[in-house]
């Protein structure tokens, strides 16, 4: 049986016996599930009335350490397995996850803790993020993006021009509602983000697919579609094309800048997926800044559950795009914007950054192994565009994959309209927690391809 020692603690005994029995709690000198000593007896054995004992109990009930069992006793929570239980998931997906694209979580959680606890000492930063604020959001924090922006692009910007959002998802639902009205029309690449469809279609408005080939979308298609349909928006991820991978050549960036200015179409430049640092390319929005609205986001740079964003408009837009974002949520919550900009000036955005580089090069090479060749051209990201041989279809292999316990995205999902959706499927290498679990899940597939192959050549 656990006697605490309190004589030498000051205050009222019942604090000081509460804080001696948190102490072993924390320690591990009590553990999960061990019993308390019953109060009559404890307070015979520590001099203290059971009035003492009672309150020193209700008090470690209050700190969520113990629980009482009626007619049993108190004892000592199980707080792990409660936290696992609170922090589960309503929803969940067996199997291997070759389908969702995040980044993965390696030293993330150390930043946050070291980050909290710097931000618990700082009283005015604590009062500032805890009230409004209006949707232009809080100068140091502007000052903070505007300044990395400028070390990452090498190009200087106006702070006016910065509009934080909730990711990159939430950005592009504010640029819709801002520039266009319903049945207006929207210029897409054939295979498109399923999100942006999705927003678009929500809000009626017109989207038509321009044609894609190796290098990105097909400046001539874009010049024929602008002149059928007079768009006011043309929305396309150049750096790397969601989903095949393709990065627009720069022959390429340049003609559809051109070809956007004569026809005054506004460019959405989607930059939300990771780009491997040895792979960034000056954006479009510092080559024609003017006409080009860049929707960038921290979520799969940093953290999946980090919902920060921002985009980087032209000054003469940044009115309806402040009415659209107030409409939508009034402002961005300064407190997660508070932790974003701590990480961008003390090194852990970088340090994350190269964790996940380093990271993605070791799933790169498992993929290799498995599928030589695979990615061939496209920049090396979260994600890998697998053509499929005839007759298979993406659809097809997904829903045969999914009978494994294997998901994945099929060519399907990302056509617009009528686009032909070519026979491949999407597989997100950073979807698995683990190489292992990657390295199973690519067999799987490559094991029902070449099944697939065999049948087809079956006389």
């Amino acid at each position: 049986m656990f006697i605490p020692d309190i004589s030498s603690r000051s205050g009222p005994k019942y604090m000081a016996l509460a804080d001696a029995f948190a102490e072993a709690i924390e320690s591990s000198e009590l553990e999960a599930h061990a019993k308390l000593p019953p109060q009559r007896i404890l307070s015979y054995r520590l001099g203290v009335t059971v009035g003492t004992v009672t309150r020193a109990y209700q008090e470690l009930e209050h700190r969520g350490l113990v629980a009482p069992k009626v007619g049993s006793g108190t004892y000592v929570k199980d707080r792990h397995h409660e936290s696992r239980a609170f922090y589960h998931p309503v929803t969940t997906k067996s199997g291997i996850d070759l389908a969702i694209c995040r980044p993965l979580l390696i030293n993330q959680q150390q930043h946050l803790s070291r980050t909290l606890q710097d931000l618990s000492l700082e009283p005015i930063a604590q009062r500032a993020v805890l009230d409004y604020c209006s949707a232009e959001g809080l100068q140091g924090h502007n000052q903070t993006l505007q300044h990395w922006l400028g070390q990452r692009f090498k190009y200087e910007m106006d702070s006016r021009r910065l509009l934080w959002t909730y990711g990159g998802q939430h950005g592009l639902s504010v640029l819709v509602q801002a520039l266009t009205r319903p049945k207006e029309t929207i210029l897409v690449e054939g295979l498109c983000y399923p999100e942006f469809l999705h927003s678009c279609q929500q809000s009626e408005r017109k989207l038509v697919p321009i044609r894609l080939d190796a290098q990105g979308i097909i400046p001539e298609d874009l010049e024929l579609q602008c002149q059928r349909h007079k768009p006011r928006l043309l929305y396309l991820t150049p750096a790397i094309q969601n989903p095949t991978g393709a990065c627009l050549s720069d022959s390429r960036r340049l003609r559809v800048i051109e070809i956007c200015r004569r026809h005054q179409v506004l460019i959405i430049e989607d930059d939300v997926l990771y780009c491997p640092p040895e792979h960034r390319r000056t954006p479009l929005v510092a080559i024609a800044p003017d006409i080009t609205l860049f929707v960038g986001s921290f979520s799969k740079y940093f953290s999946g559950g980090l919902r920060v964003g921002y985009i980087i408009m032209p000054r003469s837009l940044s009115l309806p795009m402040q009415r659209a974002l107030r409409a939508s949520c009034m402002h961005i919550s300064p407190l997660m914007i508070d932790l974003v900009c701590r990480w961008l000036t003390n090194g852990a955005m970088d340090a994350v950054d190269q964790e996940i580089a380093a990271e993605l090069k070791a799933r790169h090479r498992i993929l290799q192994q498995i599928f030589p060749g695979a990615g061939h051209g496209a920049v090396p990201g979260f994600n890998v565009w697998i053509p499929l041989p005839a007759p298979l279809t993406g659809r097809q292999l997904s829903h045969q994959l999914k009978q494994d316990g294997v998901h994945v995205r099929e060519a399907e999902m990302f056509a617009v309209d009528h686009y032909p959706a070519p026979a491949a499927i999407r597989v997100s290498l950073t979807g698995p927690t683990s190489r292992t679990q990657l390295k199973s899940g690519l067999e799987v597939i490559r094991t029902q391809i070449q099944s697939a192959s065999a049948h087809a050549e079956d006389p």
